[in-house]
Order: C-alpha cells, then structure tokens, then sequence
C-alpha cells in the first residue's frame, strides 16, 4: 500500500490559503494565532460475540465462523491550526495501522467490529497516511457570519457550543451525532468535504452546509471522498442564557453508490444504492439547579419521508431521557434513566419503507457495545456516572427489542465506501422474535497526568430470541483498553 495521493481540490486551497495569509493578517494589523495538536491512542480490542450455530453441510459440524478474537489499533493525529481576525485555517494528517484482525469472524453477518475492519480490507492488517482535515473559515468582522469550505469533522446536534458546562456535556453525551456524525470510536473515523455557513446571533444560530462524506469508519482508504453520498442540512439553534437549548433540524441524505446489498426486510439481489431520505425534527436539552443538584432532561424526535429503493419511505423516532446529578455529594454521582423508539417496517410486502434510517450516525455513543442500530428498536435504559478524583466512570444497563420481529436486527454506522457489497448498515432476520436482550456496560477513564490518560469498557449481553434464531448460545462480551496522549 502506497502512501495516498491528496485529492488536488484540498492541494489547491492549502496552497491558495498560505498564499494569502500574509497579506490578511497584515490587512488586518493582528499577528494570526498558530495551535499545534498531537495526539496517539493505542487500543486493544477484544470479542467474543455470540457463537453463531454449527454448520449443518460439514461432516463434522462446526461453527460458521470463529466469534472470538483480539486485535491492536493505533492512530495519530497531527493538527495544526491558524487562527486570525477575520479567518481561520485548519489542517491535519491521520496516520492508523491495525494488526491482528480476524480472517474468520463473518457469518451470520460480521462478528463485531474486527470482522468490519477486515471486510474492508481483506487481509489481517491495514494502515493509511491521510488527510483527516483542511479547511478554511472566514468570519464577518462583526462576527455574526462565517463561512467554512473544506474537509471537516460535522456533528448533528453540535452546531452551536454552550457557555454552560453541564449543558455542553448533556448534549455532547446524549444528543449529538444521532443522524451525522464521525464515528469518532472507528479508527479511520469519517469526515465532510463540502461547505457550511453560520449566522450567529445573541439568541439563535442559523447553519447550513452542504457534505459529500468521506470513506473511513472500517474502510482503510479514508483520503477519498464518496461523490454519490450527499447531505444536506438546515439547523436553527435557540440559545440561553440559562441551561438550555432547543433545535429544529431537517438532514436531506442522498445515495447513488454502486451496487450494494439492500439493508431492509426484502429478499433481493444487490443492486444499484437509490435513496433519497429526508429528517425533519426538533430537539430540547435542559439542566435545572435544584436543591440537591441538577435536573437534566432530553427530548429529541424526528420523522422521515422520501424514496428507499423506489417505495415511499416514512419513519420516524422519538428519544425521552431525564437525570439527576448530586453535585454537591462525594463523586458526584449523575443517575440518568431513558427510551428511545426507532420504527422498523411492518411488512416486506407492502411496498412502503418503514425502518428508521440513521443516516451517517456515530453509532458507538449510544450503544457501547455497537452490537444493534438505533433502527428498529426499542431501547429502555438506566445509566449512573460517577467521578471519583481523576476517574470518571460509567455504567449503563438496556434492555432492548425491536420495533418490528418482521424486519431486522440492525448494525452498522452509515456508508465507509463508495464501493462493495457492504452498504454500510446491515441486518439479520430473526423470524418474527422481536428480543435482543439486556445489555450492561461499563467505562473507566483515569486522567494521569494533563496529556495522558488510560480508557477502559467492558460489556456483556444476554441474547434473547431474536439472537437465538442466529446463533448457539446467547452470551456476548467485549472489551478494549486504550492509552490516549494528546498534546
């Protein structure tokens, strides 16, 4: 594998950007603010997904493919970033390698995230040296209007930052990425090539942008872009000065990619990606002080029409959470409790498309364990944090089950490549059983010194029928720890 060649669209505004600094920042009487990031983190990752069931044409039987398995990734990332008056310039290489990938763990569809990682590159190993930034943003004088155009990381749910902190953490933990987003867990992690505009205001934001995303996720060759995935989307954003926040949104997602398998209920060749989906809905974030700390509450729905492979589409989602954190008590303890509802689709036959699509989500936040999609499901959900010192640790329990037994058992996190068979989600029938399971997990991140921290996770799953229809035995577990500098 050669190094990648930087598309020539990003070699031309780095070039012209550079040019033309010297002149701006003198233009402007200001010396530009240079920042320097770097930053490495090491992960060991391993699976024991649940043991798919023996192979009935073996002689003597055996399973389908091997569940188990450890893998190591690595990833570095070196920024830089030119911050003046009037404009700003942001630019990064990405360098990741993985080792040790499963050549056996596809089949019932892929056994976890090292089954991913070598569908899409075929061998036991992978890395690439690529371009995951640069841009260019150029702000009005009066700072009330920017305009950004380049490769750049998009977040749904974080156009606007907030001054409160506890705000800012409800959002970025809980509401963030739900439709768009970086897929922040993967190691080639995804981005947005294209434009976005702001119109900031003291009481509300407007964005706008226009994306081609990025391959990346479980797709080695993240330097390229994928012409035929587009998005679009509008965002108004009422800001506070209190805690809170609301969003009204619509994501317009068109694919046009090569053939594909279909990710739905149907029992059809691959063929030729046609979707045109359009997301419309609306968002609330609140974190009140009371007595004995803060009261937070989510509330995030959204509804969807346009065309799947030809038959209307209409789905829709609805997300309830609240919680209570004692802040004033020892470790600070947050009791968080939630439901989400994506719909799935009732019947295959009908020619209508009812299964909740997510898009382009960070899928990970969400889920730990990426076991299921927020496609088809039900999710009911308690979550305590904690902080002890420098520790913050997590512990969340779900109990989930699909919408729909007649649709299928999702996962995935949107489209990594412009080609191959692989869509980007993908499903399992389940033959009607509509019980995934309960699911607990766990985070520990302790915080050594300012640069250097160490990550933990560890989740376990209890199949229910929907699993039992696919596989031998109903137990999943998965577990990485990461070493994380940054700098």
């Amino acid at each position: 594998m050669g190094l990648p060649k930087v598309p020539f669209f990003f070699f031309v505004i780095f070039v012209s950007f550079v040019v033309a600094l010297p002149s701006t920042a003198s233009a402007q009487d200001a010396e530009p603010k240079v920042t320097a990031t770097i930053s490495s983190i090491t992960r060991v990752e391993s699976w024991s997904y649940f043991p798919p069931a023996p192979d009935p044409l073996e002689l003597t039987p055996r399973p389908l493919a091997e569940p188990t398995y450890t893998f190591l990734g690595h990833r570095s990332d070196i920024g830089i970033r030119v911050d003046g008056p009037r404009f700003g310039l942001s630019g990064a290489f990405n360098y990741v390698r993985l080792e040790n990938l499963p050549t056996n763990a596809i089949g019932p569809g892929a056994l976890g995230n090292g089954a991913f990682y070598f569908a899409g590159v075929g061998v036991p190993y992978s890395y690439q040296l690529y371009v995951s930034e640069i841009a260019l943003r150029v702000r009005s004088r009066d700072e009330r209007t920017s305009a950004s155009i380049g490769r750049m990381p998009y977040t749904s749910g974080g156009e606007v930052t907030s001054t409160q902190p506890a705000l800012e953490t409800l959002k970025r933990e809980r509401l963030h990425s739900r439709l768009i987003g970086n897929a922040e867990s993967s190691m080639y992690q995804r981005r947005f090539d294209g434009a976005r505009v702001d119109l900031d205001r003291p009481a509300w934001r407007l964005t706008s942008s226009a994306f081609v995303a990025t391959q990346g996720g479980f797709e080695e060759s993240a330097n390229l872009s994928m012409p035929k995935v587009q998005v679009g989307s509008m965002v108004f954003t009422r800001k506070s000065a209190a805690a809170r926040e609301w969003q009204a949104f619509a994501h317009l997602y068109r694919d046009r990619r090569a053939s594909a398998v279909v990710p739905d209920n149907r029992v059809v060749p691959d063929k030729p990606v046609d979707v045109t989906i359009a997301a419309i809905g609306a968002s609330h974030a609140r974190v009140a002080s009371i007595r004995t700390g803060e009261v937070d509450t989510i509330l995030w729905a959204a509804g969807e029409f346009g065309d799947w492979y030809g038959q209307p589409h209409r789905a829709a989602s609805v997300v309830l959470e609240a919680g209570h954190r004692w802040t004033n008590a020892p470790l600070s303890p947050w009791l968080r409790a939630g439901y989400l509802f994506a719909s799935g689709d009732r019947d295959p036959e009908d020619q209508r498309h009812g299964t909740f699509f997510q898009m382009l989500p960070s899928s990970r936040r969400y889920a730990l364990s990426a076991v299921y999609a927020q496609m088809n499901l039900h999710d009911a959900f308690v979550q305590v944090l904690a902080e002890p010192g420098r520790v913050k640790t997590r512990l969340d329990l779900h109990r989930v089950a699909l919408a729909s037994g007649s649709d299928l058992w999702y996962h995935g996190s949107g489209a990594m490549a412009s080609r191959g068979r692989f869509f980007g989600f993908s499903g399992r029938q389940t033959g009607g059983a509509a019980s995934l399971g309960t699911v607990l997990e766990g985070t520990v991140e302790v915080t050594i010194k300012r640069y250097w921290s160490l990550r933990g996770y560890a989740g376990t799953m209890w199949g229910g029928s929907a699993v039992r229809r696919s596989f031998s035995d109903t137990r999943l577990s998965v577990w990485h720890v990461e070493n994380i500098f940054h700098f």
